[in-house]
């Protein structure tokens, strides 16, 4: 998924749906979007990603979390579809500030080849071959900005994209063969050359 696919959203306009809801629910809280995991998680790792969700642990006490100062001091907010093909972001469960973050712990700690839990007996049918695509967008209340998290390849990125301005810029004006803008009549200084097709 890429930016192009979030140009005309705006707070208020988005409706947030989770696995939990199973609809749209109007929000002021707008999040769009959602991760593609390949191949699709194992059961093992989906009953653990809903299992860590439901215990209000935050990532610090995971098997791969406990005594890792990098680690994130957050809740798992990220929920998995009932396939296990795609992640969705939800934001009663934390701050939007930790989507970058919690995202990245899954794909380093969970996810990828090579990750730091590979070969835990904690994390036994886990298969670390998945690899993460796509992009989430968010605004919550008390943000500043809106979020956008996007991973390409399991690399994960994030920028905050400001509101506009309160006045918003007005396109200049075009003149009509007829002597007037678009707003009126043309200025007395403006002398208007005869049009092509006439």
């Amino acid at each position: 998924m890429s930016i192009e696919a979030f140009l005309d959203w705006s707070p208020g306009q988005v409706s947030v749906m989770t696995s939990r809801q199973g609809s749209h629910a109007p929000s002021s809280t707008g999040f769009t979007g959602h991760i593609r995991v390949q191949p699709a998680l194992s059961e093992p790792e989906r009953a653990f990603l809903r299992a860590l969700i439901d215990s209000d642990r935050t990532l610090r006490g995971t098997p791969t979390g406990r005594g890792d100062r990098d680690v994130p001091f957050a809740h798992l907010a990220w929920e998995v579809c009932a396939d296990g093909c795609c992640l969705t972001w939800d934001p009663a469960l934390e701050e939007s500030s930790m989507m970058r973050a919690s995202l990245a712990f899954l794909v380093d700690h969970l996810l990828r080849r090579g990750a730091k839990g590979e070969g835990r007996s904690a994390l036994a049918g886990f298969t670390f071959n998945h690899v993460l695509d796509g992009a989430v967008m968010g605004f919550a209340p008390g943000d500043d900005a809106s979020r956008l998290v996007e991973i390409s390849g399991n690399v994960v990125t994030e920028r905050l994209l400001p509101p506009p301005c309160d006045e918003l810029q007005v396109r200049p004006s075009t003149t009509r063969s007829t002597g007037r803008t678009r707003r009126g009549k043309l200025p007395a200084n403006v002398i208007e050359f005869r049009p092509r097709r006439a």
